[in-house]
């Protein structure tokens, strides 16, 4: 009887739960969902397809993508339980009233200004990210009792309602435009990642304490403005596509050991932080140093969100008695805006093909489909050396039979000396989504003289007559 009793209690939760799920876009999110999501999830029929669309609706919404805490959701859940609470009015309870809305959108008010005793003022601070950057914006509640009132919701279709119930209703004649707008417009601001269709794969998170190795240093050069450097390094950014909506990050370090060979070993650990006023992320890696002349390099990479960062990076030995770091700004390009974009220009004068990737599980910018290339960090070139160059072009636009038409041209500068090389066409069947894989080889026995150049590959697509560009500096010698 008790076996019988669990199962019938086990089959109540479970039909509980899938109640629920299906009644998710219109109990939980119905305030921030669209009306065409909405729509798309109620032909889902299967609970598992459900569940799906509830992971991949917040994964949009996601501010840090590549992490697997969303803060959007955390927050919003944070301030719909409050509401629930805090405003009830008559028959309508929490996220339903005007209050209760405007405060699941954008939280506590920074103050609060009673007019008279029948209208309150909520002010807010400004919302950069709603492109309201320098001005306040607020909204004016009316009280009412058993009054026809307008509701912000009714604007829209030109009606008014009557609210049967004592409480503050959102005044849309006294409450600013920007302020109305912001109030509209907030549930379409908020999908961040609107083309992501598949669910995001997650790093694992490192964060760095304040009493750690790595923390105490970052805290040491952030607080004195000023890089530690046992031993000189320098650093290459080169920037490629992601998933995500993120770009991938990659460090060319070049470590000068001197004449102490022995003070870096074949194994370094690789350590930093990027953090901006809204995102922050540590990373620490073990890389196996690479010779080149009389220096040794690595690459070092991860996946970042676009925009300006504050960057530290550093390295260390694994008995962390010699190490490095130094402090920068960088600037992480976004090829998610559906522009012609190029990655950064890959150059190196040793080029092998490969069957299978040696690097399963690793994102290797220097692997390229079956070629890999040697990190070239000084780019310095010999006159018989043959320069390989390879890049992706990103977002290319295409005619009605899904062909793309791209035009490539490549142009050397010597000073004021310029060389135009053979110009390349593409035309082709492509998907909009899939990046172009490109390169082209340089003969440098061909060139004048030796010194240095600059390559500057330019492409441009002839279907929207947008243009976009990328340079390499390199030496002959």
């Amino acid at each position: 009887m008790a076996v019988i009793l669990l199962m019938a209690s086990g089959s109540f939760v479970l039909g509980q739960n899938e109640k629920k799920l299906k009644n998710w876009h219109k109990e939980e999110v119905n305030h921030i969902i669209t009306k065409s999501e909405a729509a798309e999830f109620r032909k889902l029929k299967k609970e598992e397809d459900r569940k799906f669309y509830t992971e991949l609706f917040w994964a949009k919404r996601d501010p840090t993508p590549l992490t697997e805490k969303n803060e959007f959701k955390e927050e919003f859940y944070s301030r719909l339980a409050y509401v629930n609470k805090a405003f009830i009015y008559g028959y309508n309870r929490g996220s339903g009233t005007d209050m209760g809305k405007v405060w699941l959108y954008f939280g506590q008010p920074a103050r609060v200004f009673r007019q008279d005793a029948r209208a309150v003022i909520w002010i807010y601070p400004s919302q950069p990210w709603m492109d309201i950057p320098k001005d306040t914006i607020s909204f004016v509640f009316t009280a009412v009792e058993s009054n026809r009132v307008d509701r912000p919701e009714d604007r829209t279709r030109d009606i008014v309602t009557s609210v049967d119930r004592d409480g503050y209703v959102l005044n849309v004649q006294q409450t600013d435009s920007r302020s109305i707008s912001a109030f509209y417009a907030y549930p379409k601001i908020i999908i961040l990642h609107p083309d992501l269709n598949e669910l995001p794969e997650y790093r694992k998170i490192i964060s760095f304490s304040p009493e750690s190795f790595e923390g105490k240093l970052i805290e040491q050069v952030k607080s004195a403005q000023k890089d530690i450097f046992q031993i000189p390094f320098e650093k290459k950014a080169l920037f490629t596509k992601a998933s995500n909506n993120s770009s991938y990050l990659t460090f060319l370090v070049k470590i000068d050991s001197g004449e102490d060979k022995k003070a870096v070993q074949k194994n370094v650990i690789f350590f930093g932080r990027i953090e901006s006023d809204s995102y922050s992320y540590d990373f620490r890696t073990e890389k196996a140093l690479m010779e080149e002349n009389d220096y040794l390099i690595s690459p070092v990479g991860l996946p970042v969100m676009p925009g300006s960062y504050r960057l530290f990076l550093g390295f260390s030995t694994q008995d962390g008695k010699t190490y490095s770091l130094k402090m920068d700004q960088i600037e992480v390009p976004d090829f998610w805006r559906q522009e012609l974009a190029l990655s950064s220009l890959l150059a190196s004068s040793q080029v092998r093909e490969e069957k299978f990737s040696s690097k399963k599980g690793e994102f290797d910018v220097f692997s390229l489909g079956r070629y890999s290339l040697q990190p070239n960090f000084g780019q310095e070139y010999t006159k018989s050396d043959s320069m390989n160059v390879f890049y992706h072009i990103y977002n290319v636009a295409v005619d009605t039979d899904q062909n793309c038409s791209l035009l490539i041209e490549f142009e050397l500068q010597k000073g004021e000396k310029k060389y135009k090389l053979n110009p390349q066409r593409r035309t082709q069947k492509v998907d909009e989504s899939a990046a172009l894989f490109e390169g082209t080889q340089i003969p440098l026995a061909a060139l004048p003289e030796l010194g240095e150049y600059e390559l500057i590959v330019r492409v441009t697509d002839e279907i929207t007559k947008k243009t976009a560009s990328r340079k390499l500096k390199f030496f002959v010698r």
